[in-house]
Parts: C-alpha cells; sequence; structure tokens
C-alpha cells in the first residue's frame, strides 16, 4: 500500500461536479477549521439545499452582520400570534393604543366617532351604510334609508321631520243636504271640494279629490276636524250627526260604538256652537280616515270653506 508523507489541500477542482454527495461524508466529519475562509459561499448550495435539520441546533453568528426584513402579514400562519404569545403590554407599547376586541370588549374611555351627517351616518352597519347615528356638532340623528327618523338638537329639544301628519282645509261654500243627495248618511268626498295645498309629512297621504288620509304604517293615529254650521229655518229644528271613520266604518269606539257628535240640535234660524271632533284608533298600513254627515232634514247647512281636518300618528 502506498504511503504518503504529505498531502495536497483538496480543492473544489478535485472533484467533478456533482461526485460529491452527503453521503460520502460521515457525520461530523468536516467542520469549520477543515473549510478555508469564504471558500464556501452561498451561491455554492441550490435553493432549499441546506435545510433546517442540517444544521445545528446551536449556530454561532458572533461577528456576522445580520439583516432583518419587514415582517409581514405572510410570515404568520392565521391565529399564529396569540395574547399569551405577547409580554404584558406589547400591543399598547407598539402601537400606541390597546385594540379593541371586534367580537366584543369593555372600553374604559369614549369611544369617538367622525360627526357624521344625515346623509352618511356616524355608526351605520355594513349592508345599509344610509341607515344609522351622527353625532354632528348641533344635532344627534337617527336615519333610516336616508331619511330623518329623530332629531335632537343642542338645545335638546325632539323632532322627527317625516313623522306622519297633514292638516288641510275645503274650498266649497255652504253645502245642503241635496249637495249630498238627500237625507241620511253620506262620506263628506269631492263634495267639500278638498284643498290641494295640504300641510302633511311622512309622505303624500292626503288625497283631495276623496278626502281620505291613508295611513303609510300601521299604528295609533289621532283626527281632529271642525264644523261650521247653520238652521235656515226659523220655525223647525233641525240637526245632523257627524262622523269621523276608519275605511268606511264609523263603529270604531271600543265596542264598536259609533263616535259621533249631534249639532244644531233644536236650533231655529241660527248658527250652531263651534262643533270640534276628535277620534283615536288603531289602523293598518292602507286604512284611511275620512269624515262622515248624517242628514236628517233638509232645512240645514254646513260651510266648507270653514272646515278643518287633520291629524297624525301617535305611535
Amino acid at each position: 500500500m502506498a504511503t504518503y508523507s504529505s498531502f495536497k489541500k483538496i480543492s473544489t477542482d478535485a472533484f467533478v461536479d456533482g461526485t460529491l454527495a452527503s453521503a460520502d461524508i460521515g457525520a461530523g466529519q468536516v467542520a469549520t477549521v477543515d473549510l478555508a475562509a469564504t471558500t464556501i459561499a452561498s451561491g455554492d448550495f441550490a435553493a432549499g439545499a441546506v435545510t433546517s435539520t442540517k444544521l445545528a441546533s446551536t449556530i454561532d453568528l458572533s461577528g456576522k452582520t445580520v439583516t432583518y426584513r419587514t415582517i409581514t402579514t405572510g410570515d404568520f400562519a392565521d391565529g399564529g400570534v396569540t395574547g399569551i404569545k405577547l409580554g404584558s403590554g406589547a400591543s399598547a407599547a407598539n402601537f400606541g393604543y390597546t385594540p379593541v376586541n371586534a367580537a366584543g370588549d369593555t372600553m374604559t374611555g369614549n369611544l369617538v366617532v367622525a360627526a357624521g351627517s344625515a346623509g352618511a351616518p356616524s355608526i351605520t352597519n355594513a349592508g345599509n351604510t344610509a341607515t344609522g347615528i351622527s353625532f354632528e356638532s348641533n344635532a344627534i340623528r337617527i336615519v333610516g334609508g336616508g331619511n330623518e327618523g329623530l332629531v335632537i338638537d343642542n338645545s335638546g329639544r325632539v323632532r322627527r321631520p317625516n313623522h306622519p301628519a297633514w292638516a288641510v282645509s275645503a274650498t266649497a261654500g255652504w253645502l245642503y243636504a241635496s249637495n249630498y243627495g238627500g237625507t241620511g248618511t253620506f262620506e263628506c268626498g269631492s263634495v267639500m271640494g278638498w284643498n290641494n295645498a295640504s300641510h302633511q309629512t311622512g309622505g303624500s297621504n292626503w288625497n283631495p279629490s276623496n278626502g281620505r288620509y291613508t295611513a303609510p304604517v300601521a299604528g295609533y293615529y289621532v283626527f281632529h276636524t271642525a264644523w261650521y254650521r247653520l238652521n235656515d229655518d226659523n220655525n223647525t229644528p233641525s240637526y245632523v250627526h257627524t262622523f269621523i271613520g276608519r275605511s268606511g266604518n264609523y263603529g270604531i269606539m271600543p265596542g264598536g260604538r259609533q263616535p259621533h257628535n249631534i249639532h244644531m240640535h233644536g236650533n231655529r234660524n241660527n248658527y250652531d256652537d263651534g262643533g270640534v271632533q276628535s277620534a283615536v284608533f288603531s289602523m293598518s298600513a292602507g286604512d284611511y280616515a275620512s269624515i262622515f254627515i248624517r242628514w236628517h232634514n233638509y232645512n240645514g247647512r254646513h260651510h266648507a270653506g270653514h272646515h278643518i281636518f287633520s291629524g297624525h300618528l301617535i305611535g
């Protein structure tokens, strides 16, 4: 067997490409002292060739420069960083505040939001950003679908700009039983010459052509009406009944009674005392309110030009 007194240092030139594999080197046979400085560069390794299993558990980086890059969301698995992995106060120290848990939390300070407006509420939901609450310098607004439902101004006054309400007058002059078709009970519809220029909010629910107010939403409503009447006959007493009805039915009192007034009872050639009538009843959306008169003879009359009909939603 040949013997040698000295060895030449092995370089990369001594190997044919790919002839030396990891299996040819025993565990721990190649140490850092066996390698000349800068002999192995990062370009000598295929991408991914050196994995964590091929590195010692302890790596000495003393004297080396370590370059860090910015941590991105892709560096963490979903849910990888939890509260128990953060030191006490770490989030507040690095963020400048303690994050609020979107799933539910308790705040110790004020929640401050943008002022907002009726068209862009401060607090809203993702599905309908036109509905919510705004906190402006001079008002708090509760908005539904872009429409103001409730406004509280900076003096504490409460308004409901779109709350259903209306008031209207008639335009015809003196009306007799003959104008309605004789004696009996009649709805005071187009005969009255109702005014088109009604005062109303919460939608256009008054119909001047038939004298009916249609409820836009279900609820309890209050109605008012005022009459101006005269008995033309100096010898024969006269009287009429008046009603406020719901969808053509004026038996709307609890128990089904008719809430009617009696006017000009015993009058002879004289004006009746002022007649004002009110009623409160429940309405479904689409029900309508209107007024009725019951004539007993032909010697009375009422003046439509002084008539008032009004009402609003209570709730």
